[in-house]
């Protein structure tokens, strides 16, 4: 049993899928990791053998900067944060100068908030000739002036943060006025006040959507980028990535995100996403994720490790310059077989025959080392598509989890 602390940790947090990415990515590296996750609801990370310790706690009674405070107090060093959602970057942007005392904390604090703010990158992008969608803001309960705009037409909360008022939903398609105005009734209703985002919808297929993966210093120099693009999502016109490849960088999207974070001096790891635009063959800005994304750990497989670039650069490790050499490779694909599963396609059952011809598959959550994680993602899987909505295995899980947690680290790895 190890019970000796743990130097210089990366500091994996909440990690379900994205953070089993970061996981894997540093695991396979050497880096000494540790996780600090909710006990609700169970995240698939715990099941990983790659993290030194395990710490838990609830949500409902401890904030996650109280936990890291006190997670801190059991480490040597100064660990690495990583965020997986934008909850937890919240948490790290609005507490970081009481965290950076422990903690190497990746995030700007002359951006802070700003990141999540949609309207703040274009704006960005604005002012630094990205090409974006014609796009407005305005507030539920107003009626905006569309008459310029063209169908099918796209809202979106311009942050999902807590002090923003939290989630309302991801997204909404409308394909013509009567829609619209449908979508305007119901946001004077439900959301009275709130800032949303209207944008014209970029037509195409999910392939059209291209990612420059970055990692940005202290400085906002960006040291490294990464290019893959969706193949397939759920939902299949907007949504998380189900299947994924690694392509060979196009120099003016590279280019277009290099430009929106060093001009922004963005620190961290982060996803811009781009929609190459079938009309003028323009690649338009869709967002920035300011944090790891869910298929970060396609890049690592490809030769572009982010997290560990961030983290040897975090901790003034010398490995880094063999790190930020590694050339990309081309030849692998991702995919999400929980989201492929439930979206039952004949397109993405193609199209994962197509890939397997000429590049590896690589799983987002599952790793031939990793036997315990990968009965454990199977049976999440199959549970979360045959039960019908019913959430009590979720609670069964959640019990088996908790004991595993105390029979493995009994020497003081979960939190009180």
């Amino acid at each position: 049993m190890r019970t000796s602390a743990v130097r210089d940790p990366a500091v994996v947090l909440n990690p379900a899928t994205a953070g089993v990415g970061i996981i894997h990515a540093l695991g396979i590296a050497g880096v000494p990791i540790i996780t600090v996750g909710r006990r609700w609801p169970p995240l698939l990370g715990r099941f990983s053998k790659f993290p030194f310790q395990h710490f838990t706690y609830d949500a409902n009674r401890e904030s996650l900067d109280t936990v890291l405070l006190r997670v801190s107090e059991q480490i040597e060093g100064r660990g690495v944060l990583f965020p997986a959602i934008d909850m937890d970057l919240e948490v790290l942007v609005r507490e970081r100068e009481r965290l950076a005392e422990r903690f190497h904390v990746p995030a700007a604090p002359h951006i802070g908030k700003r990141i999540f703010d949609k309207d703040w990158q274009y704006e960005l992008a604005a002012k630094t000739g990205v090409p974006i969608p014609r796009t407005l803001k305005f507030r539920a309960g107003e009626t905006p002036d569309i008459a310029e705009m063209r169908f099918p037409l796209i809202v979106k909360p311009t942050a999902r943060t807590a002090e923003s008022g939290g989630e309302a939903f991801r997204l909404r398609v409308m394909a013509d006025h009567a829609e619209w105005t449908s979508c305007l009734n119901d946001l004077a209703a439900q959301f009275p006040g709130k800032e949303f985002q209207l944008a014209e919808n970029i037509p195409g297929e999910p392939t059209q959507l291209h990612t420059v993966g970055c990692y940005a210093d202290r400085s906002g120099r960006v040291l490294r980028t990464y290019t893959g693009r969706k193949v397939s999502q759920r939902p299949y016109t907007h949504g998380d990535a189900s299947i994924a490849e690694t392509i060979p960088p196009d120099p003016r999207v590279v280019g277009y995100a290099r430009a929106l974070l060093e001009a922004a001096r963005f620190h961290g790891i982060s996803q811009v996403e781009f929609k190459l635009d079938p009309r003028d063959g323009e690649y338009r800005l869709i967002e920035i994720n300011g944090r790891s994304w869910s298929w970060v750990k396609l890049p690592a497989f490809s030769g572009v490790n982010l997290p560990l670039i961030q983290y040897y650069d975090l901790t003034g490790d010398p490995r880094l310059q063999e790190a930020l050499s590694s050339p990309q490779r081309h030849d692998y694909f991702l995919i999400r077989d929980f989201l492929v599963r439930l979206n039952d396609l004949d397109v993405e059952r193609k199209a994962i025959a197509e890939l397997s011809r000429s590049k590896q598959r690589v799983s987002a959550v599952e790793l031939p080392s990793e036997p315990l994680l990968n009965g454990v993602h199977r049976l999440a899987a199959f549970l979360n598509a045959y039960s019908g909505g019913r959430l009590e295995w979720l609670t069964r899980l959640n019990r088996s989890a908790d004991k595993l947690q105390e029979s493995v680290d009994s020497h003081g790895s979960a939190l009180p």
